[in-house]
């Protein structure tokens, strides 16, 4: 009885260590995880300073004297029609929004305010149709330039292709004080109007104001 108790303790230690064996998890897979992770979090910050460097090389040139030929879009109007009509006074604030989004996101620029754009000696007939002083919205962006002329609606909306220098030239910058101020009493927004000259922080070359 005795050597039969003793190999039935045996066998049950056995079957006791195998059952352990069995549930013990697996260490290598994890260690493997482990060491991916790490090389991927490694990987990271190089990208970062890739696309760092890029944004700073882009942007170290003001598109105002680029001689690159690029296609540009445009929606012009009477000066005063276009910067201190009453029912234009959203168009300020859309242009300071999307500057700021383009700050937060690193991109460049690509909208502008240009007053008696040069571009327009080489387009009599559009010319003749806009009365004279005259602002453009120019862009490189063909579906905001198309939102530019929804919004503000009396305009005329075109293209030219050219260099930054022959597209985002001026011909005569229009003054802070060119148009009279409104007169208080029959101010009825429930704002104050924007501060004159605010149009000068869009003109090319100003795009760090």
């Amino acid at each position: 009885r005795a050597p039969h108790s003793h190999k039935t303790s045996l066998l049950t230690r056995k079957m006791s260590a195998f059952t352990i064996a069995a549930a013990a998890p697996v260490v290598a897979p994890a260690k493997a995880r482990v060491s991916r992770t790490a090389v991927r979090g490694k990987a990271a910050p190089v990208r970062r300073t890739v696309r760092t460097s890029a944004t700073a090389e882009a942007t170290s040139a003001s598109p105002a004297t680029s001689t690159e030929t690029k296609k540009y879009y445009f929606c012009v109007a009477n000066a005063e029609y276009m910067l201190h009509d009453e029912n234009n006074e959203h168009f300020p604030e859309v242009l300071r929004e999307r500057r700021r989004f383009y700050r937060e996101t690193s991109k460049d620029q690509d909208f502008w305010i240009v007053p008696n754009p040069a571009f327009l000696d080489a387009m009599p007939d559009v010319k003749k149709k806009v009365r004279q002083p005259c602002v453009a919205v120019v862009t490189t962006d063909k579906v905001w330039n198309d939102f530019v002329k929804l919004r503000l609606d009396r305009v005329y909306k075109g293209a030219v292709e050219g260099t930054g220098v022959e597209c985002l030239k001026s011909n005569e910058l229009i003054a802070k004080d060119a148009f009279k101020a409104p007169d208080p009493s029959k101010w009825t927004a429930p704002y104050n109007k924007y501060a004159p000259g605010w149009w000068e922080a869009f003109y090319p070359g100003n795009e760090d104001a």
